[in-house]
């Protein structure tokens, strides 16, 4: 589970050196998160092409606005709650059109289901990719990125009982679709 202010100090300094101004603060804060949150985007657009789109707006309003963060030890909660907003606002203004070209592919190219019999981390992504966005977030944000449940529902901005509630639905929809594949992994 995850375990809230583990690693605050590191990510406050971060955020205090980005708003001083430290020559190489913005740089090493990309370092450090662009590729969870790249993988976070990923994991909510469900296309990488769309997730670098979404880490560029995220950056610049990350340069625009983290002068404004005025708690600077919640800067990676800061980070994913901004990620989550530009990459909704992306799923809302692409969703039918989407829609549309998945369809157009899937008719083109006839695909199939994906094998399960690869390595088991393969499996549990692509069994994430299963999952809608607000089960797949959670689950991604609380057991791939470490964020406590506080921190979760500041970023996708709902209850901690919601955000427990999503957990716990999402984790019995993943062990369904691993179980239908014959995996097995057990997930408590």
């Amino acid at each position: 589970m995850a375990k809230e202010g583990n690693d605050r100090a590191p990510f406050e300094w971060l955020a205090l050196r980005c708003q001083t101004g430290d020559p190489g603060a913005f740089a090493d804060l990309i370092g450090v998160m662009e590729r969870p949150l790249l993988y976070y985007a990923a994991s909510l657009t469900g296309n990488q092409d769309a997730a670098l789109d979404v880490l560029q707006d995220v950056w610049f309003k990350v340069v625009r606005g983290i002068r404004g963060l005025k708690e600077p030890g919640s800067l990676k909660p800061w980070l994913y709650a901004i990620t989550h907003g530009v990459a909704v606002d992306r799923i809302r203004h692409d969703y039918k059109r989407d829609k549309a070209e998945q369809a157009q592919l899937d008719e083109a190219f006839n695909i199939d289901e994906p094998s399960f019999g690869q390595e088991d981390a393969t499996a549990i992504h692509d069994a994430l990719s299963r999952l809608g966005v607000k089960h797949r977030e959670v689950l991604v944000l609380h057991f791939l990125q470490d964020l406590s449940i506080i921190e979760i529902a500041n970023v996708v901005s709902c209850s901690e009982g919601t955000v427990k509630s999503r957990i716990h639905y999402a984790k019995r929809q993943l062990k369904q679709i691993l179980k239908g594949v014959n995996y097995g992994t057990t997930i408590k």
